[in-house]
């Protein structure tokens, strides 16, 4: 029997949001993303398996949002891009793991 895929990591999850277009905005606690088309693939489970890890994530470095917010933690460090400050995030997770 074939094992169900890891679900995307909160990073990749952040990455297919700003290659779709999409925004995310953490309200009480819940998520409304909007964006140019539903979303489908393997992406919906894994936001599903990750919601908790997905909005710590926005809440203490976007602001409760995505893209990140003006005056977010993360904010600051987009000057070169979103990729890149995912990035930069992924290195250092990798570096605490």
């Amino acid at each position: 029997m074939e094992e169900a895929p890891e679900p995307q990591t909160t990073i990749q999850i952040l990455r297919c949001f700003t290659l779709g277009r999409y925004t995310v905005i953490v309200e009480d606690g819940e998520l409304h993303i909007e964006g140019p088309q539903p979303l489908a693939g393997p992406l919906p489970a894994s936001i599903k398996a990750r919601r908790d890890e997905l909005v710590a994530f926005l809440v203490e470095w976007g602001d409760g949002a995505w893209p990140p917010a003006e005056g977010s933690g993360l904010r600051e460090e987009t000057l070169g891009g979103l990729a890149a400050a995912l990035g930069v995030i992924e290195a250092a997770q990798g570096r605490a793991a």
